[in-house]
């Protein structure tokens, strides 16, 4: 940055004043003599003589100046007082060292070169010494050097809202401009371009003229903006750039109120739920409603189906009456008595994968491509893989009393009955069985109960014939235990202890609802267990 230096020495009865460039080079000379207040005046050629004129209440000193640039840091001594320029263009007396504030006296108008002291000491002669000034370029307005064809800066908080920040300023050539990023993270403006990372609040910034000159061509291909390419480069005022945007703090998460300890979790609460290596699914469900009889087949006019489900009007599911073909996309009504009418047929077609990225802008890229053409309303899920998983029997032990605690090994004496859990095993599915503990209590010699830990009582039975409680929620017995078995011995107050494995995953679902007004009226959601099958 250029600039002009004005320097003094004193002397005994006249100050010489000249301005020179950083290099010292002296340019231009004149002479303030002592006892006079004078209006000196430089032109672009040295001077042929002093041009002084009297005043009576004020003294002025008009400093030479040029385009572009405005006069900052004057200073000069007059008699025993120092004087200096304060940013605001204020002139003061005798500035403080430590607090550098001092006696208002004057004013300098920094725009045309003049310097005006209103007041000083009576008596005091107006010998000016130490003359100096620099001549800068404005720190604001067109002529501000400050411009720049890019920027970057990160906001004052962070993470944003999408969609919130909105970016003010002016161009070099007075255009203004106010754009919007959207949620996507771009900002494409006629004259900014830009990338948004919402999450650390970081901005990057071009400004072009789509109509300046092809020799200004900058390539913003990398952007991934939609039809930006080649576009002529130009310069902002970087002093005219604001920007507004919402941004989220986080309140510590309450224990009690969350269910779980909240110590693992992110600060903010929030859980990815899709991530690059992750699984995800891709399913669209659709529905058919209709009057349903005896023999009636819906083609569902799709194929490989992964899912059919009856709903009755009344809006209980309906399990039974009918067979379904995935593959071919066919549903047959074999029975439907107690059907409430018209049913509601829902199909679903679905495409696990695995997620290749996850961008901040909403897209999630697959390793593979999907194998169903997915309509409007479609919904991506993610989803938590269990491995494999089967039903099983866990422990099975007896004892000759028990307590009602549920414990996993025997407690006290054991029973002189004894069942043949080797030979004749009890026997659980993946349709029915559930994580229970399971007791069978005898009430006599040959008669039983059988208690579940959260389930209750759930069956009466006898060591005469197979007891398999049925799970209502499935239609299959929970378990079913053998009556060839149960051998002599056993007496009332009994118990066999049976501890079954489901064929399902433990999963904690919480569900976090932020604070602000009511925005639906109901809400909901759907946890699906969902098993490999022999189609995709």
């Amino acid at each position: 940055m250029s600039g002009y230096v004005w320097s003094g020495a004193a002397m005994a009865t006249t100050a010489t004043v000249w301005w020179s460039d950083y290099a010292g080079a002296k340019t231009r000379m004149s002479s303030l003599k002592a006892g006079q207040a004078s209006n000196i005046k430089y032109s672009n050629t040295a001077p042929s003589a002093d041009s002084m004129s009297a005043v009576a209440t004020e003294l002025r000193v008009s400093a030479p100046v040029i385009p572009s640039r405005v006069l900052r840091g004057v200073g000069f001594t007059l008699g025993s007082n120092e004087y200096r320029q304060m940013p605001d263009d204020s002139l003061v007396m005798n500035p403080s060292p430590t607090t550098g504030g001092g006696t208002p006296v004057g004013s300098v108008a920094s725009s045309i070169g003049r310097i005006t002291l209103a007041d000083w000491q009576g008596g005091t002669s107006p010998a000016v010494s130490n003359w100096r000034g620099l001549l800068v370029p404005p720190a604001e307005g067109v002529a501000a050097p400050f411009t720049a064809f890019q920027t970057a800066f990160r906001t004052a908080s962070a993470p944003i809202r999408p969609g919130s920040l909105s970016i003010l300023g002016t161009m070099l050539d007075g255009t203004p401009f106010n754009i919007t990023a959207g949620v996507d993270g771009k900002i494409n403006g006629t004259r900014v371009k830009g990338l948004v990372d919402y999450e650390f609040g970081l901005v990057q910034l071009f400004f072009v003229n789509p109509d300046g000159p092809p020799s200004m061509n900058v390539d913003l291909t990398g952007m991934g903006i939609p039809g930006v390419t080649l576009i002529p480069r130009d310069l902002v005022l970087l002093n005219s750039l604001r920007y507004n945007a919402v941004a989220y703090s986080y309140l510590p998460l309450d224990a009690a109120l969350l269910g779980i300890d909240p110590v693992r979790l992110p600060s903010d609460g929030r859980v990815p739920i899709f991530r690059p290596g992750g699984f995800a699914v891709v399913g669209h469900t659709g529905k058919i409603t209709a009057t349903v009889s005896n023999g009636q087949t819906i083609d569902c006019a799709r194929v490989r189906l992964s899912r059919v489900r009856i709903v009755g009007a009344d809006g209980v599911v309906i399990n039974t009456g009918y067979s379904a073909d995935l593959e071919a996309g066919l549903v047959k009504f074999n029975d439907v008595t107690g059907y409430s009418q018209p049913v509601t047929l829902e199909h679903r077609i679905e495409d696990m994968a695995v997620v290749r990225e996850a961008s901040i802008g909403g897209e999630i890229t697959f390793t593979r491509p999907v194998t169903h053409n997915y309509p409007l309303g479609s919904y991506l899920s993610s989803a938590l893989v269990a491995g494999d998983l089967f039903a099983r029997v866990q422990a099975v032990f007896d004892q000759f009393t028990w307590n009602g605690n549920w414990t996993d090994s025997a407690v006290g004496q054991e029973a002189v009955g004894t069942f043949n859990n080797t030979q004749y095993p009890i026997v659980v599915t993946n349709r029915g069985a559930l994580t229970e503990r399971f007791a069978v209590r005898f009430t006599a010699s040959t008669a039983f109960e059988v208690i579940g830990e959260h389930v209750g009582v759930i069956a009466t039975g006898n060591t005469a014939t197979d007891c398999s409680p049925n799970n209502p929620e499935t239609g299959a017995p929970f378990l079913t235990i053998p009556a060839a078995g149960w051998g002599a011995g056993w007496v009332a107050g009994n118990v066999l202890r049976i501890n079954t494995i489901g064929a399902e995953y433990p999963v904690w679902a919480v569900r976090t609802v932020q604070q602000g007004p009511e925005t639906v009226t109901d809400d909901d959601f759907t946890l699906l267990i969902r098993g490999d099958v022999d189609t995709p």
